[in-house]
């Protein structure tokens, strides 16, 4: 694991399709301060936002994200974008949690 002050993925953009159906794209800030959402399939279709996030560099090429979205509902991703993978661990504000694994595209 290596300490870095800016995210490595910053300033990029990726497009998540899950096993479920949901498909999302993840924006970074040039200056890796927030993500941009945008759901562009499921009961949030359309949905746009943006918030800050965290993020830790995990072993692997891993990267653990988070970030609380604008009606307070909490996401986790574990995302390794060399292998395309993200594993998501969504809590919604109504109590439905969601874990989901897509490909990054």
């Amino acid at each position: 694991m290596t300490e870095q002050t800016t995210f490595p993925h910053a300033g990029k953009k990726y497009t998540i399709r899950f096993e479920n159906g949901l498909e999302v794209t993840n924006a970074y800030s040039a200056d890796g301060q927030t993500i941009s959402v945008e759901f562009l399939s499921g009961d949030l279709l359309g949905t746009q936002m943006t918030v800050p996030f965290r993020w830790t560099e995990l072993a692997g090429g891993n990267f653990l994200l988070s970030w609380q979205e604008d009606d307070k509902s909490t996401v986790v991703h574990c995302d390794n974008f060399e292998q395309k993978i993200s594993r998501a661990f969504y809590t919604m504000m109504s109590g439905d949690f969601y874990v989901m694994t897509g490909e990054i595209l």
